[in-house]
């Protein structure tokens, strides 16, 4: 139990625990709505956010978050245009955005390949104060949202 006197260690904790909060309530949406390959789709798309902020040298989490934003918009655009076939949104966009960031890490300008992989591969006890922080908001504004929808029996 002394691990949990290492501040960094008391961090993944927290982030693990809000995680395992919101995950669950996320994935039961994704799930009733048939869209439960849509996480792999848009963490096939949030490379190519990771590989965009390291080209333009503005923070990843940043252009990850836009560019997984757009392609979630894109999905459900794409699923009110093919309406008998809306599993073929989620299919065009995880090849369109694995494309494109393997396209943005061919380019291998000052070790983007490097910085791309740590993005894919890092570890939860590097997580910093701010990004508990910012994970704290996130999952109350999550669970609030899912009391305020949820349909009561």
């Amino acid at each position: 139990m002394e691990m949990f006197f290492y501040g960094f260690m008391q961090r993944a904790f927290q982030a693990s625990m809000i995680i395992a909060i919101i995950a669950p309530l996320l994935g039961v949406f994704l799930i009733i709505r048939r869209q439960s390959l849509m996480a792999d789709t848009l963490s096939h798309v949030s490379l190519a956010g990771v590989a965009f902020g390291l080209v333009l040298n503005v923070n990843p989490s940043v252009t990850t978050l836009i560019v997984v934003v757009i392609a979630a918009m894109g999905i459900e655009y794409l699923r009110g245009v093919y309406v008998t076939y809306s599993e073929l949104s989620i299919a065009i966009l995880m090849a369109g955005g694995l494309a494109v960031a393997l396209v943005l890490m061919s380019l291998d300008q000052g070790g983007i390949t490097t910085s791309v992989q740590q993005y894919l591969f890092g570890s939860i006890v590097t997580i910093s104060k701010a990004q508990v922080q910012m994970l704290v908001v996130l999952g109350i504004s999550i669970v609030i949202l899912f009391l305020a929808f949820k349909r009561f029996m």
